[in-house]
């Protein structure tokens, strides 16, 4: 057991052989009754030695993940956790990790996310939490607070300000990264004025803030769409924070869908004037967001392992799926004439929507979702800085035979033998050797905000010229400008 005084009172945490681990530390005050749907409350003093060393509960999910997290869901969930090789005084760098789960589902429970071997390894500090998820934190309504989630974000990036030093962490070099939603929100809280000068580098991991998500009144319609579900007057608060927890996300879940379906989720970040004053990418075009050294980059074949399954669904099936994938880009901006054009371009690279459906789709929504958002925010930074990095991850997955969504994370954390990855990864010494590079490239990052080092040839960052782009991958290698024809032809339908 050690103990660390905090500036709200002391805890107690574990003692292992290589490292220290708080869990569960609270960060704000836990958000019910009435403090549903308001901003994170500061902490009230303790005397007691408050322990620390178990998960808190996690935000109540907007839907059953597979594999499930099978752990305590509650509102009262404003909790993170905290490894250090020691708490002394070193100030060594920090490693704050957002998780993702397109804001309706995950925590900082998962095997995948426990930072003790990337902390030990490159003695450094990792600190993860949860935060409000769907309509509990991201409901658009006049009379309540909005962006909760990302004030809930906000709140754990100051905790770090104020407390890091005492378990050997320094407050001046804190390197935000996340994957997915959590990469949207590194962006956001990049871009505006509440969080940009708490943050000292970032690593952004398939997920941007893609101006797409934050066009129309979608957040408006699914919030009062939830009121009427609820029966509930618009305007009412004080009556909807005495709705059950349960039947509220029972009624969420109706409108918010999951993340593969023909459902928009209402219930995410939102432009409200005020928290996030304007689109991300244009508040970073501008100039307005932290001029910070930047990784970006995305998976080989993002949606590959969702469409696994075509290979032995009936023709039925697949005519249903379809469906779904052109309603999802439709969504993104791409029409049946888009759709056209597109798929000229990809059917000459291979990818035929007959006789290779699944890598056809695949590409297609992958490329819409994640690969052109991403160069796209690329391009909005370098209006004002230089220090960007773009990397693409390559792995031979068991699953798919290529890196899908998420597939980087339990490399990055040195933790291919997850639970989640059992079926993916195969534990030998090549991927042992593409985790200890993915370790150490995002630590070399963290220490001095430039990804190289001895175990891969030499990053440089990214220019429209040349768009020298890191592929990592068990060989490593940089390339210049790799999708250039999927990049022209995205273009030219924009």
């Amino acid at each position: 057991m050690v103990i660390v005084t905090t500036k709200n009172g002391k805890i107690k945490g574990n003692q292992d052989d290589k490292f220290q681990s708080f869990l569960g530390i609270p960060y704000a005050k836990p958000p019910v009754a009435g403090l549903r749907f308001k901003g994170p409350q500061s902490l009230d003093n303790w005397d007691e030695i408050k322990d620390t060393t178990k998960f808190g509960p996690i935000a109540p999910q907007g839907y059953e993940e597979n594999p499930p997290l099978n752990h305590e869901e509650n509102e009262d969930c404003l909790y993170l956790n905290l490894w250090t090789p020691s708490a002394d005084e070193k100030e060594r760098p920090v490693m704050f990790w957002v998780h993702g789960g397109a804001f309706l589902i995950g925590g900082s429970i998962r095997d995948r996310f426990n930072g003790a071997r990337l902390a030990s390894y490159g003695d450094v500090v990792v600190v993860n939490f949860n935060y409000r998820l769907g309509a509990l934190g991201f409901l658009d309504l006049p009379n309540v607070i909005p962006n909760i989630g990302i004030l809930d974000q906000i709140a754990a990036l100051k905790w770090v300000q104020e407390n890091i030093k005492s378990f050997g962490g320094d407050p001046n070099n804190v390197t935000i990264f996340g994957e997915s939603a959590g990469g949207e929100s590194v962006v956001i809280l990049l871009s505006i004025p509440e969080s940009r000068d708490l943050i000292n580098k970032a690593i952004v991991q398939s997920g941007v803030a893609n101006p797409i998500s934050f066009q129309g009144t979608n957040s408006r319609n699914g919030a009062e769409e939830l009121l009427l579900k609820l029966r509930i007057e618009n305007g009412d608060i004080e009556k909807l924070r005495e709705v059950p927890i349960k039947k509220l996300i029972r009624s969420q879940k109706k409108i918010s869908g999951t993340v593969i379906d023909d459902k928009e989720n209402p219930f995410r970040p939102f432009i409200d004037g005020k928290i996030i004053p304007d689109q991300p990418i244009k508040l970073i075009r501008q100039g307005k967001a932290a001029k910070v050294p930047v990784i970006l980059g995305w998976n080989e074949d993002e949606i590959g392992i969702v469409f696994s399954f075509f290979s032995q669904a009936t023709e039925d099936a697949k005519k249903g799926v379809v469906k779904i994938l052109k309603s999802m880009l439709n969504r993104h901006g791409v029409n049946e004439e888009k759709l056209t054009q597109l798929g000229m371009v990809y059917e000459s690279m291979g990818l035929d929507s007959q006789t290779n459906m699944f890598k056809y789709w695949s590409a297609l929504l992958s490329d819409s979702m994640f690969t052109i958002p991403t160069i796209h925010q690329i391009e909005a930074h370098l209006n004002n800085q230089s220090n960007i990095y773009n990397y693409i991850f390559s792995y031979e997955s068991l699953v798919s035979g290529t890196a899908f969504h998420t597939l980087e994370i339990p490399f990055i954390f040195g933790a291919i033998n997850s639970e989640a990855y059992k079926e993916a990864i195969k534990i030998d010494e090549d991927s042992e050797k593409l985790s200890k590079i993915m370790m150490d490239t995002w630590l070399s990052f963290a220490r001095t905000g430039n990804p190289n080092h001895a175990g891969i040839p030499e990053w440089p960052t990214y220019d429209i010229n040349k768009r020298s782009t890191m592929i990592l991958g068990i060989s490593p290698k940089v390339e210049e400008d790799p999708m250039s024809r999927v990049r022209k032809a995205w273009d030219e339908i924009n």
